[in-house]
């Protein structure tokens, strides 16, 4: 067996990049250049929940748990693509939306949620308010079926409404890690068995933490 296909669901990070609107954006510096300087240094400038990240239950003041006490196999299983694009502006997935996958879901299980707002990503209202988001009855079934980890392709899983918080009490608070900020605009993940690893960078104490997301599959 090999990796036949390696996809990159991460998103870049750059100067400016978007983020929640109440986020100060990422701020990158060129402290040394290498032609004037003999080498190239960089300083990034931003907090631990900009562009593609990871959300621990500490983000939450409810709960404690932070990424770093996670054991590091618990941040890859096998991948739950799920097509929800045709989702307009500001509409929820609602538990209908989830159901007909739901005999996939167990507790090795990383949702990814695939709205197409990540090729939206911009500094436009669209995309910072407008964004399909997990609606708290769908947040209570992917809890019900105790998956490992869920993926969206916007900075919060559940949205910049009323639902937000709720949505996320109840995936952090039942030990789900959330990845946000992803890419999945990858028509060959709806089919075939892949494999994603979602990986933070280490950091004590951290609520969430900047990732690399990646989906493999595997071929003789």
């Amino acid at each position: 067996m090999r990796i036949g296909k390696m996809v990159d669901l991460s998103q870049e990070l750059y100067h400016n990049s978007p983020v929640l609107p109440e986020f100060e954006p990422p701020k990158l510096e060129y402290l040394l250049i290498g032609a004037r300087d003999g080498w190239t240094l960089e300083k990034l400038t931003m907090n631990l929940h900009s562009g593609t990240h990871m959300d621990a239950p500490a983000h939450l003041g409810d709960f404690s748990k932070t990424l770093d006490r996670y054991p590091v196999d618990r941040f890859q299983g096998p991948a739950l693509f799920i097509p929800l694009n045709g989702k307009q502006a500001g509409e929820p997935i609602t538990a209908a939306d989830l159901e007909p996958y739901a005999e996939r879901m167990n507790e090795e299980t990383i949702v990814l949620l695939y709205t197409g707002w990540g090729e939206k990503r911009s500094w436009s209202k669209e995309w910072v308010f407008g964004s399909p988001y997990v609606s708290n009855e769908a947040a209570r079934l992917l809890v019900r079926h105790q998956v490992r980890g869920v993926g969206i392709d916007h900075f919060s899983i559940g949205g910049t409404g009323d639902e937000n918080r709720e949505t996320h009490r109840l995936l952090l608070g039942a030990d789900i890690w959330v990845a946000e900020g992803l890419q999945l605009d990858e028509p060959e993940l709806a089919a075939g068995n892949w494999h994603v690893f979602a990986m933070p960078v280490k950091i004590r104490d951290s609520s969430g933490a900047p990732a690399r997301v990646v989906a493999f599959r595997m071929e003789e």
